[in-house]
């Protein structure tokens, strides 16, 4: 197999044992609410801020193995320390995002390189390797913990493990040197690509409002295990592989419209939470995430890679665009909830709060049918000082 396949199969496998439950484990684990808004908003934010002081750096292979030993160290301390202190377990997830930020930048590059000139397809194939990495490690990690929330130390002591046999992988990967253009002036790395970060950060913004209200939905309103937070990852995640490589082509030909129905129909997943009144109708309306995901995995960022001339820098900005829209309105998401809950009561306050948020969704959705259409950018290159054997 590839090795780039093979890294991020494992990648995805240790993603999958963790991230689908870390917010429903943080209520379970007495987190604040205002925590639990961090957390929601960390792979966004704290991943994407880290990214900024990275626009300088050529060398993608170098950071994925030094940001790999890092996350295995943070996801051992989760295992062993932090999980049986509230505070600790905001404190060390909120590193680990951010160190994931710098293996997801270190990714991109790479992927910005290996999908020059069919973008939708080839980033479409590496998310299918992605969705098969985390699968089945969700339904693993959902069985094991069920109701006894302890036994979530020994998913992540896996989820270490596998980050570190990942380190062994990138030893094998020769390293490549990213010789792009480089701006060296942030306003200038952004020309072409202002209203699209303008609607991204707009659809952040309300799209994460909802990140808090999830869990605490889960937990609270559906009385959920774990192992049905698993099921409802996994019918979306199925979903996902079976129309992530058909959606990759549809992108390369309809851009803009598949960026709009990608985020239009994100309306489904609040509303669902709405007007559900069991688990299983959950599951059934949670097929329509593998048209979400599969859009998100490829429609934004080849836009982005396309239309932007410094890519290192488009890919940084974006990032910290998109994550500080998620934290702004995952803050204000968790606000929102604290005080609406003392009013209503909580089911109340879920439901009330996840309708205002379908419609904003819907209403922020109308700015990527505002793009330019597609413009050659100028490309950059890629120099690899050996074969990667």
């Amino acid at each position: 197999m590839d090795k780039l396949r093979l890294y991020v199969l494992i990648q995805n496998l240790a993603n999958g044992l963790t991230q689908p439950f870390m917010g429903f484990l943080a209520v379970a684990s007495g987190v604040p609410n205002i925590g639990l808004g961090l957390i929601s908003s960390a792979n966004g934010f704290f991943a994407g801020v880290t990214q900024l002081p990275l626009r300088k750096l050529s060398e993608p292979v170098k950071l994925l193995r030094l940001s790999t030993v890092t996350l295995a160290t943070l996801w051992l301390l989760m295992a062993f320390i932090s999980y049986s202190n509230p505070i600790l377990y905001v404190i060390t997830y909120l590193f680990i995002a951010a160190i994931g930020g710098v293996s997801s930048y270190a990714w991109a590059l790479l992927l910005e390189r290996a999908s020059r000139g069919s973008r939708g397809r080839v980033l479409a194939e590496y998310g299918f390797f992605g969705s098969i990495g985390g699968l089945l490690a969700t339904l693993i990690a959902g069985l094991v913990i069920r109701g006894d929330y302890s036994l979530a130390r020994y998913v992540f002591l896996t989820a270490a493990l596998l980050i570190m046999s990942n380190f062994m992988v990138l030893t094998r990967l020769n390293n490549v040197k990213y010789d792009g253009v480089d701006s060296g002036n942030l306003r200038q790395s952004v020309k072409g690509i202002e209203r699209f970060l303008g609607a991204t950060f707009l659809f952040a913004v309300v799209w994460s409002f909802a990140w808090p209200i999830f869990p605490v939905a889960q937990y609270y309103v559906f009385n959920m295990t774990t192992e049905q937070v698993a099921i409802l990852s996994i019918v979306g995640g199925t979903s996902t592989l079976i129309l992530q490589r058909p959606v990759g082509s549809l992108v390369d030909k309809h851009r803009r419209l598949m960026m709009f129905l990608g985020r239009f129909l994100l309306v489904t997943f609040p509303l669902m939470y709405v007007f559900s009144t069991s688990v299983y109708q959950l599951f059934i309306m949670n097929i329509v995430a593998g048209f979400t995901n599969s859009v998100s995995n490829t429609a934004y960022m080849a836009y982005l890679f396309d239309n932007s001339r410094d890519k290192k820098s488009a890919i940084t900005i974006y990032n910290a665009v998109y994550g500080t829209g998620t934290l702004v309105g995952s803050l204000i998401g968790s606000a929102a909830l604290t005080v609406t809950e003392l009013v209503v009561g909580i089911e109340e306050a879920v439901k009330y709060l996840l309708v205002i948020d379908a419609a904003a969704r819907a209403g922020a959705a109308v700015a990527y049918l505002k793009l330019p259409e597609f413009k050659p950018a100028s490309k950059g290159t890629l120099t690899v000082s050996a074969r990667i054997n």
